[in-house]
């Protein structure tokens, strides 16, 4: 039975901490590169952000920690290792004591903010886990591999290669086996099987970013080229770059399925389509997810985490209906699990932040019924564009 009330725990950067950053492999304290982020990685927080607008609780904790051969040759914290208190719903060196059950992790995800050495070896508690990253995903010999695929290092597309102009390296190809997966099922796609995952960059997003700065519109998609690596048995490919149909970006192997080493998986994994880039970087990929890209994130957390799905419902058409000279009603199936925000524009060709939140905190209801909002148009300009979006 899958915990509902677990710990997310996100593995970021020990390099971002003055302490750990002493015992990472990067041997860089993130905070002396005047080109940022310093001491944040906003993919991360971003991340935890959303999981925890739906619900969920998320701990950040420098990868480090989370492995059980951790050493500690300065001196800085002992005894270790403390990847079983962290599990296990403990503190870390200086909260061993503080322990909770309610508080065990159910999921753990590389996110790919780490050096490719610091990643934690598997967990043996049987605990859900996503990777991020390209140096894990397959048997590259990092200590943190996942063997989720054979003969594999596994690479990185690097996002700027298309920029600015929009291209396939934005676009997933979803397979025939990930159309029918629980995490894809309901999910638009268009007419060749593909779904936009990262979105177009803002006009400005890099207006402000010094002369060899480190830009904020930049993302990685963590791949292995299938032919020339091997897929286990236990591992099922959802979703191919759509640059290139041969380099699957998403994947997943559920329990008791077969590694590339032959072993028999004790936890769900998932190779997922975002890294959060390294030392080098912004390390705001997540941030430049699509909406429906975040979607997928979502669900494919609950899915590791052992959640049922339903089908993602998409909005069904919107009717606009007037009600008098100043007042209009919007009208869509939606879900009473969902509230709703509606956002207006005078302007379909402005920037993305012309987009203003008309009214919020809509609840949804349950289809046939049709969720409903009546709005004051009397203030208005003449002409205007309205959207409806499902809200987080």
């Amino acid at each position: 039975m899958a915990l509902t009330n677990g710990l997310v725990v996100i593995t970021t950067r020990a390099a971002s901490d003055a302490a750990y950053r002493r015992i990472s492999s990067s041997g860089l304290y993130d905070a002396d590169d005047y080109r940022g982020p310093g001491t944040a990685t906003p993919g991360d927080s971003a991340m935890a952000a959303l999981l925890m607008d739906n619900g969920y609780s998320c701990r950040l904790v420098p990868e480090w920690l989370l492995s059980p051969q951790a050493s500690d040759p300065q001196g800085i914290y002992a005894p270790v290792p403390y990847d079983d208190w962290i599990y296990g719903g403990a503190g870390g060196p200086t909260k061993l004591t503080d322990t909770n059950v309610l508080y065990s992790a159910q999921l753990v995800i590389y996110s790919g903010s780490s050096s490719g050495g610091d990643f934690p070896e598997p967990n043996t508690n049987g605990i859900a886990i996503m990777g991020g990253d390209h140096t894990i995903i397959g048997d590259r010999g990092n200590k943190g591999s996942l063997f989720m695929y054979g003969n594999a290092g596994g690479s990185n597309a690097d996002g700027p290669n298309a920029y600015p102009v929009p291209g396939p390296i934005q676009w997933m190809k979803v397979t025939a086996a990930g159309k029918a997966h629980p995490i894809m099922q309901g999910i638009p796609l268009d007419a060749q099987d593909r779904v936009k995952l990262f979105r177009d960059r803002y006009p400005d997003e890099n207006a402000h970013v010094p002369t060899g700065g480190k830009v904020n519109y930049m993302f990685y998609v963590p791949y292995v080229d299938i032919t020339v690596a091997t897929v286990p048995s236990g591992t099922t490919v959802l979703g191919v770059r759509d640059v290139n149909n041969n380099q699957a970006c998403f994947a997943i192997a559920d329990v008791g399925g077969l590694d590339s080493q032959g072993n028999a998986n004790t936890q769900r994994k998932v190779h997922i389509f975002i890294n959060e880039g390294g030392s080098g970087d912004a390390r705001r990929g997540f941030n430049n997810l699509s909406d429906i890209g975040r979607v997928i994130f979502l669900r494919a957390c609950q899915w590791a985490m052992g959640e049922t799905l339903t089908p993602y419902q998409p909005l069904g058409l919107i009717q606009v209906s007037q009600l008098s000279n100043t007042r209009i009603q919007l009208a869509w199936q939606g879900s009473a699990l969902k509230n709703y925000k509606i956002l207006g524009t005078a302007n379909l060709l402005g920037l993305p932040s012309s987009w203003q939140t008309v009214a919020q905190d809509i609840r949804g209801v349950d289809s046939p019924a049709l969720t409903t909002a009546k709005l004051d148009i009397s203030a208005g300009p003449q002409y205007a564009f309205l959207r409806v979006m499902p809200v987080p």
